[in-house]
């Protein structure tokens, strides 16, 4: 058993992670690649994009939709879109991932808390069948993503979407926490977006916030360095199961890490740009760690935003300082987004299982193309290289989106001696 710590009674196990990325089709496929540094952008295969002023992103491997066509029906799959499939997808594996045996457990007492910015209609002008259109509008809607995976392993507890554009993952797990904690065995948290569209790069464009360095793929999302140019659209999504505590304990599961404590805020600032101070994203970070029961010098390593926006990093670096004080200087901070892109709504989910791994693995991923350090953005980035830690105790990963829509939620190491 652990050894008692105040803040027990805040803790909610994280027992299963199911992950797809550009990086890969399983969880430990995609880990695996962020530890060897590996970039999944490329130039885009699935549409025309030659008329866009971006034409690179973080596409879904090709093996994805072999899995997809041998894991459904004929009739289910050419009834459902791929943000529903991807979900019911990645959910399995957290499910499996986590050892649950579904007949064995109270299902009333399972909630499916989905976080979308934005997949609907438009996945069916790449993937879909226009044929089948008519049979899969009820898959177009975004609480579909919650309902087909409460349908698929019949969970009655709660089931809904929420919104809330690059921080809906991150949101969905604070939910889902929230849900486990007050009344409920389980939750399965699942971060999804598929936004990778033309319409969708046309629109980013029109606000200057992608990158449009075409010649080189993998080099184009380069967060905190000095020539960052913009985030790079992906697609993917990242199912967390989260347990009560004691439950998990007394089934032996095997838990990953204990989130203790997370916090929602609105900046009310502007609808798409962070106030450049880093003030409100400072507020968020230290209610996290004040609603997690730990002190601040606790937090080991910071699993950032990152999206390789000029403004962005600045201001996430700035209350990063603001929060830590000279501290800061010594914490580690990466972003998975330099290898993954912007996954939109999946990327508080994929973070946030990252940041779970690292707490287990004791391995920090790193923030590859860092290749030119920016005076303004001058923190521990762990450029280039995963670093191998000791004694990583708490760690805290930061979701912030469009609409001033803030999420940080502190992670704490499980320990079983």
């Amino acid at each position: 058993m652990v050894s008692e710590k105040s803040n027990q009674e805040n803790f909610v196990a994280v027992t299963g992670i199911g992950m797809i990325c550009p990086l890969g089709i399983t969880t430990n496929e995609c880990w695996e690649n962020m530890l060897l540094g590996k970039s999944g952008i490329r130039r885009i295969t699935r549409f025309d994009a030659s008329t866009c002023l971006t034409q690179i992103g973080g596409e879904l491997p090709e093996k994805y939709f072999e899995l997809e066509k041998n894991s459904f029906s004929r009739r289910v799959y050419n009834r459902s879109v791929l943000p529903s499939r991807l979900s019911i997808l990645s959910a399995r594996q957290a499910i499996e991932d986590g050892k649950i045996e579904l007949e064995k457990i109270d299902r009333n007492r399972v909630a499916v808390i989905t976080g979308c910015g934005g997949s609907t209609t438009g996945d069916l002008l790449v993937y879909g069948d226009h044929n089948t259109k008519k049979f899969s509008f009820a898959h177009e809607i975004l609480n579909a993503h919650s309902a087909c995976v409460s349908i698929e392993f019949r969970f009655k507890g709660p089931s809904l979407n929420v919104a809330t554009a690059c921080a809906s993952g991150a949101f969905a797990i604070g939910w889902g926490y929230d849900y486990v904690r007050r009344c409920g065995d389980f939750c399965v948290a699942i971060g999804i977006d598929t936004m990778l569209l033309k319409d969708t790069i046309d629109g980013f464009n029109q606000l200057l916030a992608l990158s449009e360095q075409n010649e080189y793929p993998e080099k184009a999302s380069r967060p905190f360095d000095k020539k960052r140019s913009g985030f790079v659209i992906s697609e993917g999504a990242c199912a967390v199961l989260l347990e009560d505590y004691e439950h998990a304990i007394r089934r032996g599961a095997k838990i990953y890490a204990v989130m203790s404590g997370y916090a929602s805020t609105s900046e009310a600032f502007n609808i798409v740009a962070p106030e450049p101070e880093g003030k409100e994203m400072a507020k968020t970070m230290g209610l996290a760690i004040h609603n997690a029961g730990i002190p601040k010098e606790k937090i080991g390593y910071i699993s950032a935003h990152g999206t390789s926006t000029t403004h962005n990093d600045l201001a996430e670096t700035k209350a990063i300082k603001e929060v830590f004080g000279p501290k800061a200087y010594h914490i580690p901070v990466s972003s998975q987004k330099s290898m993954v892109g912007h996954t939109i709504g999946a990327a508080g989910a994929i973070e946030f299982g990252v940041t779970a791994l690292t707490l287990y693995h004791q391995v920090l991923t790193p923030t590859i193309n860092y290749e030119e350090p920016d005076p303004d953005c001058d923190l521990d980035y762990v450029p280039n290289k995963a670093r191998k830690v000791q004694s990583l105790e708490a760690a805290m990963t930061n979701s912030f989106g469009f609409g001033g829509h803030n999420c940080t939620i502190v992670l704490e190491r499980y320990n079983s001696q």
